[in-house]
């Protein structure tokens, strides 16, 4: 049984971008959907335009904004994760999506309760989500990265 072959995100800076890299650090394929013209917000919290993000597998939106490509990876997914605030406009479009296409979710857990949600569910394709580099907490993409790495090793089978 393969559980977790797939890691996707949106790409934003932040969260996003800390579950894309670390699933590439760990050997696990990766994706999803990038807003329409590759927009991530940078530190400054200007909006530019990232089509890096393709090196990672994810494919440019057809349609502008941020909503359209949240939805379409939660969709996409076995099941969500969020880091961060989950009260921010980002945290609860992608719980409510969740909630409203029947989709698992998990919110801010530890990397041991990561692992087990992952396995209890059969998760195979992972939407990882949560606040951007830019908002609430500019320590998001070393937290995430960090609890990721822990919990994607902690699947692997051990030699």
């Amino acid at each position: 049984m393969v559980i977790l072959s797939k890691v996707i995100s949106g790409g934003q800076t932040g969260a996003d971008k800390a579950g894309l890299d670390a699933a590439f650090e760990c050997g696990i394929e990766t994706g999803g959907w990038a807003p329409k013209g590759w927009l991530i917000q940078n530190a400054s919290g200007e909006n530019v335009s990232d089509p890096s993000l393709a090196n990672y597998g994810l494919k440019e939106f057809p349609k502008p904004g941020y909503p359209p490509r949240t939805k379409a990876n939660i969709q996409d997914s076995d099941g969500t994760v969020w880091f961060g605030f989950d009260q921010s406009p980002g945290g609860r479009l992608t719980i409510n999506t969740a909630k409203r296409l029947g989709k698992p979710f998990l919110i801010n857990p530890t990397a041991p309760n990561l692992s087990e949600w992952i396995l209890e569910r059969e998760i195979k394709v992972l939407n990882i989500a949560g606040n951007r580099l830019s908002s609430f907490n500019p320590d998001i993409y070393d937290t995430t990265y960090m609890i990721l790495i822990e919990a994607f090793n902690q699947l692997s089978p051990s030699d």
